[in-house]
């Protein structure tokens, strides 16, 4: 009797376990940074990504590149708040994109291609990776309108 109980226990659990795998999508609340408005996402790394930076930068070079890269993203929220536009600043690694019909655009900062960052999301578009040196520019790629 202990046995048949063991058997249909284990065979409940191993089925359970297998489902609910796939019915849970879980998101990294911590990592994760949601937008579903229009706004500019300034990204400044921290943690591990900046870790990962140094790095790739050397520990000499780096604290000069990081404070370069920093005031040209205030220099950039400044322009961009004067605009009017929503400024998010964050250091979480995975951004997701909500456009108004439920579409989830993706953005993993954990690749080694970005460093600091501002996108800019016009609530309807892709969003567009700013060129830092050239935020006017980007304002007016992205097609964000004045609220």
């Amino acid at each position: 009797m202990t046995r048949l109980f063991l058997f249909i226990f284990s065979a409940v659990l191993f089925v359970s376990c297998g489902q609910a795998s796939e019915q849970r999508k879980t998101v990294d609340t911590i990592n994760t940074l949601i937008v579903k408005e229009p706004a500019a996402v300034i990204f400044r790394p921290g943690g591990d990504k900046l870790r990962s930076l140094k790095s790739a930068f050397g520990e000499k070079g780096f604290p000069s590149v990081q404070t370069a890269n920093n005031a040209t993203l205030s220099e950039d929220s400044t322009y961009l708040a004067g605009k009017g536009l929503k400024i998010i600043s964050t250091s979480a690694t995975q951004l997701q994109f909500i456009r108004p019909n439920g579409e989830v655009l993706y953005i993993n900062l954990n690749h080694p291609k970005y460093a600091w960052e501002i996108f800019l999301f016009n609530g309807f578009s892709d969003p567009v990776k700013a060129d830092l040196t050239d935020i006017g520019a980007a304002y007016q790629e992205s097609g964000i309108t004045k609220p």
